[in-house]
């Protein structure tokens, strides 16, 4: 799903995008996939490396089978 995001980053930051102290916004794709639970801390890991930003928004949701 493509969207629109914020952000202002921080005195102290290194934005990869933007100024220091000046709200950014930018085109942004949300992303979901279904990963098994041995596999999940690797992706996760993956996800925080590759992204550009300092600290990238994500939700790791487990689904339960009934």
């Amino acid at each position: 799903m493509q969207g629109t995001g914020q952000f202002m980053p921080l005195a102290g930051s290194a934005p990869h995008i933007g100024k220091q102290d000046s709200l950014e916004t930018v085109d942004e794709w949300r992303v979901e996939m279904v990963v098994d639970d041995a596999f999940i801390t690797a992706a996760v890991i993956a996800l925080k490396e590759a992204h550009p930003y300092e600290t990238p928004a994500y939700d790791v949701i487990k689904v339960l089978d009934f």
